[in-house]
């Protein structure tokens, strides 16, 4: 069970976050035959030295896991390379991997679910990873577990080395695909009209991700991501800790108990359109729009509050 398999977490310094997704996902019993290993940034600056030691000390204070391995940064690479070193590494070493954030707290549950998944895709090689979240759905007799659906979702995925291998990282080569291929644009936005704009802004150094790559991977070669009806995940991360993540917290959803142990997964040509609309929603004109004016608000309010 699981040996093929290993957790990833990428971490920086929020401790107690990720103290809170430890304990979580240490209540998931296979845990305790399984490895995880630590991408750990290094500080950015003076100010930040004490979260990363924090978060460092707790990682050595760990048990729990089978083994625990440890890639501490000695100085800063930002989110996007931390992540884009970890996965390589990932993929280099593992045939199949589960990732976890610092701002996640699973359900005890979630690498069952993960496990099974990826035993049960295996051989699906349209579908590119599977997600540990979803928004609350209507499920309308719905019989399954699992939903297909286009978009990458970074809270909580799993995926096979031979799926991430084509990722593009490099700057020059995104930028190329957006500029040589005219109807990329609308190929990527079919999942979310958030996704272009993600895409610039990388491109551009406004931010340092690596979630768009992912979803670009997943737009480009016509890929399958799968999620499940009741999520296994929720984020704690929306705060003023956070790197990429402010303002209104717009992934509040349902999460399992984490009592079922045995899951009917979906195949992978259904694609229910009612669950379909569903997921795409919260990435509707409307709702950036909305998330957008309440965002502005709430960055207008802290700044005003800063200058009195």
């Amino acid at each position: 069970m699981g040996e093929k398999t290993i957790i990833g977490v990428f971490c920086y310094k929020r401790a107690a976050k990720l103290k809170a997704s430890i304990e979580a996902l240490l209540k998931n019993p296979e845990c305790a035959q399984m490895d995880i290993i630590f991408f750990c940034d290094g500080h950015k600056g003076e100010k930040d030295l004490p979260g990363v030691l924090a978060t460092r000390e707790y990682i050595n204070s760990l048990t729990g896991f089978r083994n625990i391995h440890k890639h501490f940064r000695e100085r800063n690479v930002s989110t996007g390379p931390n992540f884009f070193a970890g996965i390589n590494f990932l993929r280099e070493n593992y045939d199949r991997f589960i990732v976890v954030e610092d701002d996640l707290v699973v359900t005890p549950n979630y690498v069952r679910y993960m496990l099974d998944a990826l035993d049960f895709y295996n051989d699906e090689k349209s579908i590119f990873c599977i997600s540990g979240f979803a928004f609350p759905l209507q499920k309308k007799g719905y019989q399954y577990d699992t939903i297909i659906h286009g978009r990458f979702c970074s809270y909580g995925w799993a995926s096979w080395s031979d799926r991430v291998r084509k990722v593009i990282w490099d700057k020059e080569e995104l930028q190329e695909l957006l500029t040589t291929s005219p109807g990329f644009k609308s190929q990527l936005n079919k999942q979310g009209f958030d996704l272009h704009r993600l895409l610039k802004k990388q491109l551009s150094g406004a931010i340092s991700t690596w979630d768009i790559q992912m979803q670009v991977n997943v737009a480009r070669h016509g890929l399958k991501v799968v999620y499940p009806v009741l999520s296994k995940a929720h984020n704690i991360g929306f705060d003023n800790e956070s790197t990429n993540t402010f303002g209104l917290d717009y992934l509040k959803t349902t999460t399992d108990p984490g009592d079922k142990r045995s899951f009917n997964f979906c195949p992978v040509d259904l694609i229910e359109p009612f669950l379909q609309k569903q997921l795409k929603k919260p990435y509707g004109l409307q709702a950036l729009a909305t998330r957008k004016i309440i965002n502005t608000f709430i960055k207008l309010t802290a700044q005003l509050k800063g200058s009195s």
